[in-house]
């Protein structure tokens, strides 16, 4: 079977989880109200992309096509609240597949020559930035806790001039536009978040206008 999926989903929530608020369904709720009304959120953030090379002030966005029936791990890693797109969605907001890298490469041809190009090019900003948009892209199979990185299937849309989906709040924040007929699927944790959710006043307004298929986590294993 083709573990892919037409459908990139946008998982969040770990947060959540590990703060474990008295009230975790109307947080999950909140938040799924917020990236209606404001956008998916992201903030810069600094990423070892290459060994020894570590890229400051990336802003990207994450997601995966993974088949939602083989998510479970990759959910409960980075949050059960998932937000779908159509693979379509994100590529014509340039969004595309990560680059995967071994953690200790043996040879190195691609990574040394990243490496090298954007180590020479720091007076040149022409140069310098582009490299460093491929970068953004780029991540490492596992790492030192011999995470498997690689099974992820992971999509990024990164920030960049011309990205005109992104805008800037304050911060260091980042907001990811979309409308509400962009969005294919919303996974919730748990049946009372869903309810929470299609009983939310502002969520009916936007579901109301295009709704998506809504399902919750323990169902995924059917997709």
């Amino acid at each position: 079977m083709n573990n892919r999926s037409k459908i990139l989903v946008h998982w969040t929530g770990r947060d959540i989880e590990e703060e474990s608020p008295p009230n975790k369904p109307q947080q999950y709720v909140n938040r799924l109200v917020d990236y209606y009304q404001k956008g998916l959120y992201s903030k810069r953030t600094s990423e070892p992309t290459l060994r020894g090379l570590n890229i400051k002030d990336l802003v990207r966005l994450c997601f995966t096509e993974i088949r939602m029936s083989q998510s479970h791990d990759h959910a409960n890693k980075y949050g059960k609240l998932g937000v779908g797109f159509s693979r379509d969605f994100i590529i014509n907001r340039d969004g595309r597949p990560v680059i995967y890298i071994p953690f200790e490469p043996k040879y190195g041809l691609l990574e040394n020559s990243l490496k090298s190009i954007f180590e020479n090019s720091n007076n040149d900003n022409e140069i310098h930035q582009p490299i460093k948009n491929i970068l953004a892209f780029i991540k490492r199979m596992g790492d030192e806790r011999n995470e498997d990185n690689f099974e992820e299937m992971e999509w990024r849309i990164v920030y960049g001039e011309n990205q005109i989906n992104f805008m800037e709040e304050n911060n260091g924040v980042y907001r990811f536009h979309f409308e509400a007929s962009d969005v294919k699927v919303v996974i919730f944790p748990d049946k009372e978040t869903k309810t929470l959710a299609l009983n939310n006043k502002e969520l009916k307004g936007f579901f109301t206008e295009y709704s998506p298929s809504t399902i919750i986590f323990e169902d995924c294993a059917s997709f």
